[in-house]
C-alpha cells in the first residue's frame, strides 16, 4: 500500500495566542504544514516558523 501524505493550509491573522496549539496538534498527524498569513502584526508568523510551518 502507497505512503499517503498529508499536508495542511491554515490562513491566519493576528492568532498569536492559538497557533502554537494548533500547529503542536498537527504534528503528529500533518507530513506538511503551509502557512498563508494575511499580514498579522503580532508574532504569529515566527511562532509558525519555529514549529516548522512553511510561511
Amino acid at each position: 500500500m502507497p505512503t499517503v501524505l498529508l499536508s495542511v493550509v491554515i490562513i491566519t491573522f493576528n492568532e498569536e495566542a492559538n497557533i502554537a496549539r494548533c500547529l503542536t496538534a498537527l504534528g503528529d498527524v500533518a507530513d506538511e504544514v503551509l502557512v498563508v498569513d494575511s499580514f498579522s502584526t503580532d508574532g504569529t508568523v515566527e511562532i509558525c516558523r519555529q514549529h516548522g510551518a512553511r510561511v
